[in-house]
């Protein structure tokens, strides 16, 4: 027993040491006709590397791709009536503000660039995300970080680019991502995006 219990207290040392290592995390992501992103995670000081796959250029379209093309077109529009359903969520723009905050706190920003522009199909839903996000969008321009968002009122949709390196302990973060999926706002968040879908 002494000895099971000693191989679980080591098991148990050797992942938090795992997890106390820090991860970088680079993405640099084109959102416009189509999504194009690049991203790689380096962990245990380059011993760990996983890289976006690369996509070879197809040649010509095939049925299928043109069903698949359909199928996600279908689904982009009920994406609007979800997104509003969710946003209307009590408290669950201040969860996530507050989940900004204090991950911004616990991991280092190496580099970050955000160029974008967003619409809901109900603009009254695009103003109210706006001016929430206007006066954070202010400090973080006080604090000389590289964002610019814009509402876009005529048409829904998300349009930018982001560019990102973000360094961070998994060990810190993972209480604070962990939290912030459980708290109330986003469980009936979650519950409002399926209750759209079905």
């Amino acid at each position: 027993m002494v000895a099971i219990l000693a191989t679980l207290a080591g098991l148990l040392a050797l992942l938090m040491g795992l997890l106390a290592v820090p991860v970088l995390f680079v993405i640099d992501v084109e959102r416009g006709e189509a999504v194009r992103a690049r991203w790689h995670v380096s962990w245990l000081f380059g011993l760990v590397k996983v890289r976006s796959p690369h996509r070879r250029a197809a040649s010509s379209t095939s049925a299928s791709d043109t069903r698949r093309a359909q199928v996600s077109a279908n689904r982009r529009k009920g994406a609007p009536r979800s997104g509003s359903a969710v946003l209307r969520t009590r408290g669950l723009v201040r969860r996530v503000v507050q989940l900004a905050f204090a991950l911004s706190r616990k991991v280092e920003l190496e580099r970050f660039h955000l160029d974008a522009a967003f619409g809901f199909e109900n603009p009254a839903d695009t103003g109210l995300v706006y001016g929430c996000l206007a006066p954070f969008l202010v400090l973080a321009a006080a604090r000389g970080l590289d964002i610019q968002c814009m509402p876009m009122f005529l048409e829904p949709g998300v349009r930018g680019v982001l560019g990102a390196t973000v360094r961070a302990r998994p060990l810190v973060v993972l209480g604070t991502i962990i939290g912030f999926l459980v708290s109330p706002p986003v469980v009936r968040a979650m519950g409002a995006a399926w209750r759209t879908k079905r």
